[in-house]
């Protein structure tokens, strides 16, 4: 017999990377923190240095240097146009 207990704790174990890969292209080119300097792609976000350990911005796999910004996207993401402090 399954608890529904158990299932609500199943639910609560699974967790996602703050930090992927996105497809859709709704990604750090337009984020607020992005910036691009000497051909390589940059974070100025405090939890997003402290998480990855750089500011570049770098796949969490295979630890590189992406070439897209486009199609990466973070839990820190804060559009380009919208008040921090909000």
């Amino acid at each position: 017999m399954i608890k529904l207990v158990d299932l609500l704790r199943e639910d609560k174990e699974e967790s996602y990377p703050p930090y992927m890969y996105s497809s859709v292209g709704f990604g750090c080119h337009v984020c607020k923190y992005y910036s691009l300097q000497d051909d390589k792609h940059y974070c100025g976000n405090k939890e997003y240095q402290d998480y990855m350990g750089t500011n570049e911005l770098i796949d969490p796999v295979t630890n590189e240097q992406i070439k897209d910004p486009s199609k990466w996207c973070s839990n820190w993401f804060l559009p380009k146009n919208q008040d921090e402090t909000i």
